[in-house]
């Protein structure tokens, strides 16, 4: 059996690729390890597993910074923010194989339509699932304190929304003094879940500390917004003990982290807005309560001591409540560990016979088949170099083979 160099390798699988996939197709993944240099992007486009959430495909792209300026020329700046990772993305490619550089996508055209479609699929499943599971309207349950005065942010310190928002609280007319404290966080891209869940963890610990959560960020294209739709964000915000504030920038479509939170705000300067007026409403019911406080003592006493009792009975609904979903939540993943195993069993089966069929067109009858002849010297293949007058070859065709001399 012949050796073959790595070179003749890689050309003979370039050939194969230019053979049977000559033109540009549309492909459908998502984008990982988004880079850019020099007017260049570079990117893995991957696809993972619909429950697993692995990686079962991978390969890396390239977008031509010619090709960039065209698409963005005619799409507008929803191309920057389309470009980024965890986005799905529906891309018309043409493969290129090189001896060297291996195979990658060299990026052609791009469909803003579909991503535009998959964020919205994806965010009315977070709704649905949500509802389904009864925490939508959780937060809203918490009543906000009599005065809110120390607040904890989560934004970044760069973003716009944040100074608009510190600068609209502190230069209240009414000299309201605030305490807040920034958590800093993203706020696009895949780093806004990790950043705001670690976040929310540590205010379950310190919520005495507390008055209220607020959660801002400037404006932005519908993709930016991408991670606010997370279903797993939209849970920690309705799981978290203070009311939270969102202020997300943006006029139209509520995200997910909207719908749970306690209230929502178009823009962080209209949470800040609201919290002032919040605070002087309650200033008024203080001032005409202390014009009262000296005969209305007693009936205060024993409206508080309801109010208790009611605060009471809620929390012990409160933890039944936990308790009953904890249950389930339990009960669901028992029933289905089975599903999922056999699942994955036939996964695993499907990329054996994946490996199966690749391995027969590779082979030389499969070759033969399309066309292809195999001419061999002393049963070795032939080398043109090599040949000299009198040498007898035999080339082999898909259905049978012929004896030949060289003259």
């Amino acid at each position: 059996m012949r050796t073959y160099t790595l070179f003749e390798l890689n050309e003979y699988i370039r050939r194969v690729l230019a053979l049977n996939l000559p033109d540009a197709l549309w492909v459908t993944g998502e984008l990982a390890q988004v880079d850019q240099s020099r007017g260049q992007w570079y990117f893995s486009l991957i696809q993972k597993a619909e429950n697993e959430g692995d990686i079962i495909a991978q390969m890396p792209a390239i977008l031509w910074q010619n090709t960039f300026r065209q698409l963005r020329f005619r799409l507008g700046p929803s191309m920057d923010s389309i470009l980024r990772e965890g986005i799905e993305v529906r891309l018309k490619v043409r493969l290129d194989y090189h001896e060297r550089y291996g195979l990658k996508l060299i990026v052609e055209e791009l469909d803003p339509d579909y991503t535009l479609g998959r964020l919205a699929a994806q965010r009315q499943l977070a709704i649905e699932k949500l509802k389904a599971e009864a925490w939508i309207g959780r937060n809203a349950a918490i009543p906000l304190p009599p005065a809110i005065q120390r607040i904890a942010v989560l934004s970044s310190a760069t973003a716009a929304g944040y100074q608009d928002f510190i600068e609209q609280l502190h230069n209240n007319p009414y000299g309201y003094a605030f305490q807040v404290v920034l958590l800093p966080s993203a706020v696009q891209g895949q780093q806004v879940l990790p950043d705001m869940s670690r976040h929310l963890a540590r205010l379950k610990e310190r919520s005495s500390l507390f008055d209220c959560v607020v959660i801002i960020r400037g404006g932005g294209a519908r993709t930016d917004l991408a991670a606010f739709d997370q279903y797993e964000l939209g849970k920690l915000v309705a799981q978290c003990p203070l009311p939270v504030l969102t202020g997300i920038g943006h006029e139209t479509d509520m995200t997910v982290v909207d719908i749970v939170a306690h209230q929502s705000l178009k823009t962080p300067t209209a949470v800040a807005e609201f919290i002032i007026q919040y605070n002087t409403k309650i200033e008024s019911q203080l001032l005409a309560t202390g014009r009262q406080i000296q005969r209305q003592a007693q009936w205060h006493i024993h409206t508080a001591q309801q109010k208790l009792g009611a605060w009471r009975q809620e929390a012990l609904l409160a933890t039944r409540h936990l308790i009953g979903v904890n249950g389930q939540q339990i009960e669901q993943l028992a029933k289905q560990l089975p599903l999922l195993a056999k699942r994955q069993l036939e996964y695993r089966q499907r990329d054996l016979n994946q490996l199966e069929k690749i391995s027969h067109l590779l082979s030389i009858e499969a070759t033969l088949q399309r066309g292809f002849t195999l001419t061999t010297q002393q049963g070795k293949p032939a080398n043109l170099a090599d040949l000299k007058q009198g040498d007898r070859l035999m080339t082999r065709f898909k259905d049978g083979a012929v004896e030949s001399t060289v003259d």
